[in-house]
C-alpha cells in the first residue's frame, strides 16, 4: 500500500511537470520561429543557425520525453533538417525555407491542439523496483551455531563474541530449526556432519531456506571432498571452513555478511537548459533514492559542481552558451572533477557524434525519450563505480579504514563540530604490542592477520557515529563522538581485553596479541592538533608503563 501511495505521488509530480512544459510550449516556439526570422534576415550571425538546430532539437527531446509523439516526430524532422543545413548535406535555398516553414506550421497546429485540450493524460510512470543497498539493521548481530561437538562450539561463541557478536548454540539439529523458526538469526555457522546424518546440516538448510528468507549459512567440517562442498553450495554456502577453523577469517566472513550498509545516496547533477525536462529526469532518479542538483545554465556548472560534489553528471548535448562536449572538456580540465562519469542524455542517434561525444569527454550517451527504469540503471551502475572510486581514495588497501590524511581530515572536521555544538570528544591511538615479534615469529602474512583482526574488532564494537582510521603501520585511531573521557577510556578497555581473548592459530599453534592505548580529549586541548599530541603522548605513557593497557592523557606535566 506504501508503494502505491509513493508511485502515485511521484506520477502526480511527473504529470505537473509535463502540464508545465506543455504551457510553456506557446513561448518555446515562439523562440523558434524568432530564431528561424533572424536567420532569414540575416540577422543571426555565424552562430543562428547552430541556434535553431538547438532549439529543435530541445522541443524534440521534451516532447519525446514528456510523451507528445506527433509533436516531438514533427520537430524531429525539421531539427534534421537544421542539422544537415549546418553541416552543408544541403543548401539554405528556398526549397530549405519551404521546408523549415511547413514544419513551424505544422508545430503550430500541434502545440495549439494540445493548449485547447482540457486535459492531458500522462501516463503512470512504470513501476521500477527501488535501489535496495541497505539491510534491516540490529543493534548486535545474532549469529547461530550449530555444531554437535559442545566444546568446540562454544569455543567459537566465545572468541565470536569478542567482536561484538551474539551467539546461540545448539547442538542438535531439531533444536536449532525451531529456534530458527521463532527468531532468524542475521547468520548461521553450521557443521555439516552430524550424528547418523552425513549431511545433516545441509539438509536442515535447505529445509529452511524453503520455508522462509534465506540466512546467509557459513559451514565448518571436518570433511574437505568435493561432496561435502558441492552440498553446501547447493544449500547457499557463502563460505566454507576445514577445521580447524580459522577464527580471524570466519569473523571476517560474518562481518561481511551481516555488516548492514548505509551507503549515502548517489549525488546527480543534471545540467540542461530545458527546466521542465530537467525536473522530470530528477523526479525520477529521486524516486530511485539518489539526490538531484539541477543547473539549467551550462556556464554556471562549474561552481554548482564544487559546492555540490557530484557522483555523476548528467547532462544534455546542445545547450546555449556551451555545448555539451566543451563543457565536459572544461570539467575535465581539473583535477578534482576529472575522474566524474558523465552521461549524455540526448537526442542525438548519429552514432559518429555520439562517440565523437564521448571522445571529448564523455562516458556514455543515452537516448532521449528514455525509461525509467534504464536511466536509474546507468546512472546507478556508474555513480556506484564512482563511489568505490572515491573510497579507495580514503581508505587503507588492507584494513578497508580511512587512511592517515583522511583520519587527521576527519579529526579536524568532528573538533569543529564538537566546538560549535559544545559536545564531548575523545581521540584514541591503539598501536599493537610487540607487532615486530609477530612478524618476526610468524610471518608478515600472520602480522597483517593481527591487524585485519584489530580493525575489524574495532569496527564492530565502536558505534556508526565513530570514525576507525588507520594511522599507519600497527598504529589505528579512533574518533569518539559525543563520548567523555570516562566513557571512553571503559569502551577502549572492553575492546583491549577482548582483543586479547582472540587466539590467531599458525598451524598447531595458538598466540595471543594485545594492543595499548593512549586517550585524550578535546575538553582538555586547543584543537585536533593538540588533540593528536595528547592522544599520542598518552599512548607512550601507557607503552611504558608495561603495554596492554589504555592510559588517558593527565595534562602537561
Amino acid at each position: 500500500m506504501q508503494d502505491d501511495k509513493k508511485s502515485g505521488s511521484l506520477n502526480e509530480k511527473l504529470r505537473k511537470i509535463r502540464l508545465a512544459f506543455i504551457e510553456q510550449l506557446p513561448a518555446q516556439l515562439a523562440a523558434i520561429r524568432d530564431s528561424y526570422a533572424a536567420l532569414i534576415a540575416d540577422q543571426g550571425g555565424p552562430d543562428g543557425l547552430e541556434k535553431l538546430h538547438r532549439l529543435l532539437h530541445t522541443l524534440r527531446g521534451g516532447s519525446a520525453s514528456f510523451g507528445l509523439t506527433v509533436l516531438g516526430a514533427i520537430a524531429a524532422e525539421a531539427e534534421l533538417a537544421a542539422r544537415k543545413a549546418m553541416e552543408g548535406e544541403i543548401a539554405r535555398d528556398q526549397d530549405w525555407q519551404r521546408l523549415i516553414q511547413e514544419q513551424l506550421v505544422r508545430l503550430q497546429r500541434e502545440v495549439e491542439q494540445l493548449a485547447l485540450a482540457e486535459q492531458t493524460s500522462f501516463p503512470d510512470r512504470e513501476k521500477v523496483p527501488p535501489l535496495r543497498r541497505d539491510k534491516v539493521e540490529r543493534e548486535r548481530k545474532l549469529v547461530y551455531i550449530c555444531e554437535d561437538d559442545e566444546h568446540l562450539a562454544r569455543n567459537l561463541a566465545t572468541q565470536l563474541q569478542c567482536f561484538g557478536f551474539d551467539v546461540s548454540v545448539f547442538v542438535e539439529l531439531e533444536e536449532m530449526r525451531l529456534a530458527s523458526l521463532t527468531e532468524q538469526p542475521d547468520a548461521v555457522i553450521m557443521d555439516i556432519v552430524f550424528p547418523d546424518r552425513p549431511l545433516g546440516g545441509t539438509d536442515l538448510m535447505l529445509e529452511l531456506q524453503a520455508e522462509g528468507p534465506r540466512v546467509p549459512t557459513v559451514f565448518i567440517s571436518g570433511r574437505d571432498d568435493i561432496t561435502a562442498r558441492l552440498a553446501a553450495v547447493r544449500a547457499g554456502a557463502k563460505g566454507y571452513f576445514v577445521k580447524p577453523v580459522d577464527m580471524t577469517e570466519l569473523c571476517a566472513v560474518l562481518t561481511v555478511l551481516t555488516q548492514v550498509e548505509k551507503p549515502e545516496p548517489y549525488q546527480i547533477m543534471i545540467i540542461d537548459d530545458d527546466p521542465q525536462l530537467a525536473a522530470y529526469h530528477a523526479e525520477i532518479l529521486e524516486d530511485a533514492g539518489m539526490r538531484t542538483r539541477v543547473v539549467t545554465d551550462p556556464l554556471a556548472s562549474l561552481a554548482a559542481l564544487a559546492e555540490f560534489k557530484p557522483d555523476l553528471i548528467l547532462m544534455d548535448m546542445y545547450m546555449p552558451g556551451c555545448n555539451g562536449m566543451e563543457l565536459a572538456k572544461v570539467i575535465r580540465q581539473s583535477s578534482t572533477s576529472f575522474g566524474i562519469p558523465i552521461v549524455y542524455l540526448s537526442t542525438e542517434i548519429d552514432s559518429d557524434k555520439q562517440l565523437h561525444a564521448i571522445c571529448m569527454g564523455g562516458d556514455e550517451f543515452l537516448t532521449k525519450p528514455i525509461k525509467p527504469w534504464h536511466l536509474i540503471s546507468s546512472v546507478a551502475v556508474r555513480a556506484e563505480r564512482m563511489k568505490s572510486v572515491r573510497a579507495r581514495m580514503v581508505h587503507d588497501a588492507m584494513t578497508g579504514l580511512y587512511n592517515h590524511t583522511a583520519g587527521k581530515e576527519h579529526l579536524k572536521l568532528a573538533a569543529g563540530t564538537a566546538r560549535r555544538n559544545g559536545s564531548q570528544l575523545c581521540l584514541a591511538i591503539i598501536d599493537v604490542d610487540l607487532f615486530k615479534q609477530v612478524n618476526d615469529t610468524y610471518g608478515h602474512a600472520v602480522g597483517d592477520q593481527v591487524l585485519i583482526t584489530l580493525a575489524r574488532l574495532l569496527q564492530q564494537r565502536l558505534r556508526n557515529t565513530d570514525i576507525v582510521c588507520r594511522f599507519g603501520g600497527e598504529e589505528f585511531g579512533a574518533i569518539l563522538t559525543g563520548c567523555d573521557p570516562a566513557t571512553a577510556i571503559r569502551i577502549m578497555n572492553e575492546i583491549r581485553e577482548s582483543y586479547a581473548a582472540v587466539e590467531f592459530r599458525v598451524g598447531e599453534t595458538t598466540f595471543n596479541s594485545t594492543f595499548s592505548c593512549g586517550i585524550a580529549s578535546l575538553a582538555d586541548c586547543d584543537g585536533p592538533v593538540a588533540l593528536w599530541k595528547a592522544a599520542d603522548e598518552a599512548l607512550y605513557e601507557g607503552k611504558h608503563g608495561g603495554r596492554n593497557q589504555v592510559a588517558a592523557w593527565r595534562g602537561e606535566q
